[in-house]
């Protein structure tokens, strides 16, 4: 038996608030019977609801708690921000005016740098004792500044000040904390600065970007021509990189300057697919040999509790491969299927007979609504897909389909609400369902409200006009 690697977890990422408490428990109870030693929790999604049953929980089933917060986000709240702080457009807009997910500052904004650090300092205040491990993760996408002055920077440099300024806040207020933050997309470069970096005690190498039909660098994730230099951003990268090829590579510039440092944050479930199963079983495998031999510390696998079902088997096996015991895997007809066909994504054969491949009636048909995604778009598609996902909602994400399947149907024009609460506009109109889920009231019940939206939607959706 091989070592086993110091980082074996999950990351619900920003679900927490979609849990019911026993689905929370049973997933944290879980950890224990897999050998897991590792969770992040986002703070800003779900810890002031959970974070008694969370800490008891975590502290029977002997996991440490990562808790992470987006920078920008809660920082900001214990300050007297305002807008100015935030990123701009190359047309002198907002991107945001609100502090949301997607809230990037603007490094050359007056006291944005000086009110991030402030409400750093703050928030590492009110942490609990429990709590001995943070990370602060970047803003969620891509709406880096634009301004004449950060222009003249590349992405991860107009946000890498920040990170100093939460580092010299660590350092002076709270240095008996372990600190980590993340490597993830356009920010894949190495900073120009790496001292910032090399006094954390973890760095999160984030594989969002990769095709998981195929293990890292593998260069035949080849079909979707323009993603590796969307993803990387710097534009430089040479045209033969496939995204996995690249990744790999940009993996290895982490782990040569940072040794020791980096373990990986792989998003299985791809929360933007609803929970739906992506067959790359064989590709995890060979990943963990891959990591094996660069000496990262460990992966953190993206995973929530609706829609785990699907993936049990796979946690199952790469629980075994992290502790480090040999595991054999034969793979079945429809991993052949989807790696010989290159699917990037399971499943994009809309005419691909799932039957004979899946047992399970439920997860039968949730794929089968995957698998439409694109061509069956309509009201009808939209009731019958929402309705469903609602009727077994202790095994599918449906509150995540739900607004998912809604937004997507009005981008497209495919559907028309009529006559909506102020509360389902609120919803709609949300960038992230977890930041309109976080504001809503303490005396309310965030899934019940979001059900009742959705029943709402359910009975006023009709053609577009």
């Amino acid at each position: 038996m091989k070592e086993q690697f110091a980082v074996r977890g999950f990351n619900p990422c920003e679900s927490l608030l979609r849990h019911t408490p026993e689905q929370l428990r049973r997933f944290i109870r879980r950890m224990k019977r897999l050998k897991f030693n590792s969770i992040i929790i986002h703070y800003d999604y779900g810890w002031k609801r959970y974070k008694d049953l969370i800490l008891d929980e975590c502290r029977r089933a002997g996991v440490e708690i990562t808790l992470m917060t987006f920078g920008p986000r809660t920082f900001y709240r214990y300050t007297d921000w305002k807008p100015e702080f935030f990123a701009r457009k190359e047309d002198g807009g907002l991107f945001t005016e609100k502090l949301e997910c997607e809230t990037y500052p603007c490094r050359f904004a007056p006291g944005a740098l000086e009110a991030f650090e402030e409400g750093a300092r703050a928030w590492l205040a009110e942490l609990p004792p429990a709590i001995r491990r943070i990370h602060m993760r970047a803003a969620d996408g891509r709406d880096f500044c634009q301004c004449p002055k950060c222009r003249k920077f590349v992405p991860e440099e107009r946000w890498n000040p920040f990170v100093a300024r939460f580092v010299k806040a660590v350092r002076e207020t709270r240095p008996d904390l372990a600190f980590e933050t993340d490597v993830y997309i356009r920010r894949y470069d190495l900073p120009e600065d790496p001292a910032p970096f090399a006094a954390m005690a973890r760095l999160m190498f984030d594989t969002f970007p990769r095709t998981p039909t195929f293990p890292l660098g593998s260069a035949l994730d080849d079909t979707v021509p323009g993603v590796m230099r969307q993803y990387y951003g710097t534009g430089n990268e040479p045209e033969e990189l496939t995204c996995n090829t690249a990744m790999l590579r940009k993996l290895e510039e982490w782990n040569r300057a940072f040794p020791g440092k980096v373990y990986i944050h792989e998003n299985v479930m791809k929360q933007g697919y609803a929970g739906n199963f992506q067959y790359g079983t064989r590709s995890y495998l060979e990943d963990l040999k891959t990591f094996r031999k660069l000496g990262i510390q460990g992966v953190c696998f993206e995973a929530y509790e609706p829609g785990y079902g699907a993936f049990a088997e796979l946690f199952d096996l790469l629980a075994r491969a992290l502790r480090g015991e040999e595991v054999e895997y034969a793979p079945c007809e429809l991993d052949e299927i989807v790696r010989e066909k290159k699917m990037t994504w399971f499943c994009q054969d809309p005419d691909l007979p799932l039957a004979p491949y899946i047992t399970d009636p439920v997860l039968l048909k949730s794929q089968q609504f995957y698998q439409k995604r694109v061509i069956g778009l309509s009201p009808q598609y939209f009731r019958d897909y929402v309705s469903f996902a609602l009727e077994n909602e202790d095994r599918l994400d449906s509150l995540f389909i739900g607004y998912v399947q809604a937004r997507t149907h009005l981008r497209e024009g495919k559907i028309a609400f009529r006559n909506l609460s102020p509360e389902a506009e609120k919803m709609l109109q949300a960038r992230k369902l977890w930041d309109f889920m976080e504001d809503i009231p303490d005396s309310e019940d965030p899934r019940a409200v979001c059900r009742n939206i959705l029943e709402e939607l359910l009975r006023k959706a009709g053609p577009a006009v």
